[in-house]
Order: structure tokens, then C-alpha cells, then sequence
């Protein structure tokens, strides 16, 4: 399958896929689960503070997730950066490292929204396009939390992780282990 990957920027932030586009979950956690109840009320304003983190992450992180495109359609996405600008990475029992400060970068979402194309090498490109994205920019490793024996994660599979040369870095939640790759 022929795909485009694109660094994400204000002006393609609507190409983020629908079920990511007000998802907070990362960056505002406890207003993500406080608004459990009422998530199509305040999808609105979800929406607005995750451009709004978008935008003031790439000001000062710069790149910070990208975007699959087949054709002029959008089918997936990632986002990452440092741990700090994803305070629910600290709610883990093994925390990640994910500061920008240490050369460490924290993958939050690698997302796939078409699931019929998942398992076909899109989800492998992504991550190689972070992955070099990192290594240019000098960082020395990416972390992120992977599920086992389920897929239904944000962020991807354990085996999937462990294919692309992730080694589990920490088991303290055996169902989501912390991965690391050193760049």
C-alpha cells in the first residue's frame, strides 16, 4: 500500500482521526476522566485543547506526531513527546523516562483508524518515521507503553513493538509494559 506520512502541523491538525481529534486521555487526564459521562458534551472543547496543546508543543518541542495519508485520506496516526507534555505517562506505575531534557522521547498514540489495513506494514512505517525523525533531531531513545495480548491500545501492541527492536524496559503493570528502543 502506497502511503504518504506527513509531520503533524496547525494546518493539518483536522486530519487527526475523528476518535483521536478530542481525545485528552495524555495530556489533560483528569479532565478526560472526569468527563467520562459527558464525553459528547465536551467534545467540543476537547477538541480545542488538543489543537491547542498541539500547537504550543510544536513551538516548543517541535515535531510531536505525524499523519498517515492513503491518497489524500487520512488513516493513521502518532503522536509523541516529551513525558512532561503527557502528564498521564506519569499515572503508570513504571514511568517513563520521556523527558527531552535526558534525549528521551515518549510515544503516546500510533494509531491505525482503518482497521482493514491494520497489520499490513502502515503501523511499521510510522513508527520507522518517528524513529528517524528522533535520531535526526540527536534524541537517544523512545519509550512507550504497549498492551500484551491485546491490540485495542492507543498506543500498539507488545509484539509489535518487540518486531520494530523495543525491548521491555519495565513489567511493573504486566498488562501495559513500559518499551524502550535506544536510538
Amino acid at each position: 500500500m502506497e502511503v504518504v506520512i506527513k509531520d503533524i502541523a496547525e494546518s493539518n491538525l483536522k486530519d487527526i482521526p475523528a476518535s483521536c481529534r478530542g481525545c485528552v486521555y495524555w495530556e489533560f487526564p483528569r479532565e478526560f476522566e472526569a468527563a467520562q459521562e459527558k464525553m459528547e458534551e465536551k467534545k467540543a472543547e476537547f477538541e480545542r485543547k488538543k489543537r491547542d496543546w498541539f500547537v504550543q508543543t510544536l513551538r516548543e518541542f517541535g515535531a510531536c506526531g505525524k499523519i498517515v495519508y492513503s491518497g489524500n485520506v487520512p488513516i493513521g496516526y502518532a503522536q509523541y513527546g516529551p513525558s512532561t507534555r503527557l502528564p498521564q505517562s506519569g499515572e503508570y506505575k513504571s514511568k517513563p523516562v520521556g523527558r527531552a531534557e535526558d534525549g528521551v522521547v515518549f510515544i503516546s498514540c500510533l494509531y491505525i483508524s482503518d482497521k482493514a489495513i491494520r497489520g499490513k506494514g502502515v503501523g511499521e512505517k510510522l513508527l520507522d518515521a518517528i524513529v528517524a525523525d528522533l535520531k535526526k533531531r540527536g534524541f537517544k531513545a523512545v519509550e512507550t507503553f504497549a498492551r500484551k495480548g491485546d491490540s485495542n491500545n492507543p498506543s500498539g501492541p507488545l509484539e509489535f513493538y518487540l518486531k520494530k527492536g523495543f525491548h521491555v524496559k519495565d513489567e511493573t503493570n504486566p498488562e501495559f509494559p513500559l518499551m524502550r528502543l535506544d536510538l
